[in-house]
Formats: structure tokens, C-alpha cells, sequence
């Protein structure tokens, strides 16, 4: 029923639709190794980890001032940590919708410079007659009952995004 024509195209356009497709899902990692907690950010968290255990060792009753001392220098490292993480968060965020929105292009560049570059020929040829179809599915190529590059990705586009819609949800 279905002959491989072009076996290096097929396999070429089930890859770069999957790419396509898995873009979300890769950025988050790629993004992940450029907006990590600076050396500043995890001395102070570690600075504050330790005041913490210094004062569960203080009584509150007994050595008020000491303890209290302590909490001010908690609060503040407490503040200091809280506004670097929200800074950091919208750096990230930002850094996420670049990251995407290249990546989408680069790979949307990629598929539409292959299909322009592979336009006349014919992935897979099927078998039979498919006559009020045959010349939408042939189109540009010259090949009778072949699947050009143009339709072959727009199948293989809805293919993959159906077939990894469940697995990414």
C-alpha cells in the first residue's frame, strides 16, 4: 500500500516535525543551565541555614536580645533572598519566551528552506488509484500517486504533535 520513495527525507522531516513538536519540552532544560542561583545568592542561603540552627540553639526567654538580633539578620537575609529570586524568576521567564521563540523559528526556518529545497521530490508513492486526490497529494512533483515534501510534512506535522500530545500533557 505504501512505498518509501525517499527514505533520507522521510526519516529527515519525522525528525524536524518532532523537534517541532518537542520544542516546549526542550527549552525548559536548555534554560535551565543559564538562569541557576549565582554564588552570591547560595553563600547567603547557606549564611541564613546556619543563623537559623544558631538560633534554635538561643532561648527566647532567657537570651532575648541575642535571639532577637539573630531574627533581624534572618528577615534581612530572608528579604535579600526573596527579591534576587523574584529577579532571577523574571530573567527566567524571559529568557524562556527568547529561548522558545528561536528555537521555533530556527527549526520553522529549517522545514520551510527543505521544502522549498526538496519541492519536486516525492517521499512515499501509494498504491492505487487515488483520482480526485492523486494531483493535491502529487503537487509539485511528476510522480503518479507519490506524496510530495509540502504534503508529506503537513501530515507528518499533525501526526507527531497527535501522537506526543498525551505523553507531553
Amino acid at each position: 500500500m505504501l512505498e518509501v520513495v525517499n527514505g533520507f527525507l522521510l526519516v529527515y522531516f519525522i525528525v524536524l516535525c518532532s523537534i517541532s513538536a518537542l520544542v516546549p519540552t526542550l527549552v525548559k532544560p536548555i534554560v535551565a543551565c543559564f538562569s541557576g542561583a549565582s554564588h552570591e545568592e547560595r553563600a547567603a542561603w547557606a549564611e541564613l541555614l546556619k543563623l537559623k540552627e544558631a538560633q534554635k540553639g538561643i532561648s527566647m526567654k532567657d537570651e532575648f536580645a541575642a535571639y532577637s538580633k539573630l531574627q533581624r539578620k534572618i528577615n534581612k537575609l530572608e528579604s535579600e533572598l526573596k527579591e534576587n529570586r523574584s529577579s532571577r524568576m523574571s530573567k527566567s521567564l524571559a529568557v524562556i519566551g527568547s529561548v522558545h521563540i528561536v528555537l521555533q523559528v530556527v527549526v520553522a526556518v529549517l522545514i520551510l528552506i527543505s521544502v522549498i529545497w526538496f519541492r519536486r521530490e516525492p517521499i512515499v508513492a501509494l498504491k492505487g488509484d487515488l483520482f480526485p486526490l492523486s494531483t493535491v497529494l502529487q503537487y509539485p512533483s511528476d510522480m503518479p500517486n507519490g506524496i510530495s515534501t509540502h504534503v508529506w510534512v503537513l501530515i507528518t506535522n499533525l501526526s507527531v504533535r497527535t501522537l506526543l500530545k498525551p505523553i507531553l500533557s
